[in-house]
């Protein structure tokens, strides 16, 4: 099951990446409050405060996810369709980041939605 493993190592990897255009917001703003970095992302606006929204969206996908990779595992679904339904997740949760960070909201909930259709085509394929 190393693609399991694979799978939420890029997961994990993205949300580390996603945390970059915050801290790049936060530095924008005079400098990175290290001390305190949660009360200066209140300061943020626009681009920051949306690439903070999407950041912490990546932080509530984890647990969705990783609980629907383990039932899948847990259910021995195919590998076929653990590759299609996982990667297929991966590949929503970035460009759910960039529509986030580019402003566009319709297209941000699509992508939304396909990603939580694949965990839930996850769990559902493996019954």
């Amino acid at each position: 099951m190393n693609a399991i493993a694979l799978y939420m190592l890029f997961n994990l990897l993205l949300l580390g990446l996603t945390k970059a255009p915050v801290a790049i917001a936060m530095a924008r703003l005079g400098r990175y409050n290290n001390a305190s970095p949660r009360d200066q992302q209140t300061e943020l606006s626009g681009w920051g405060k949306r690439a903070l929204a999407a950041h912490q969206n990546a932080i509530e996908a984890i647990p969705i996810f990783g609980l629907a990779l383990l039932t899948a595992a847990h259910l021995e679904l195919p590998m076929e369709d653990l590759h299609l339904y996982a990667g297929g997740f991966v590949i929503s949760r970035v460009l759910y980041q960039l529509c986030y960070l580019a402003d566009w909201a319709t297209l941000r909930s699509i992508v939304w939605i396909a990603g939580y259709g694949f965990c839930v085509a996850l769990v559902a394929s493996s019954l």
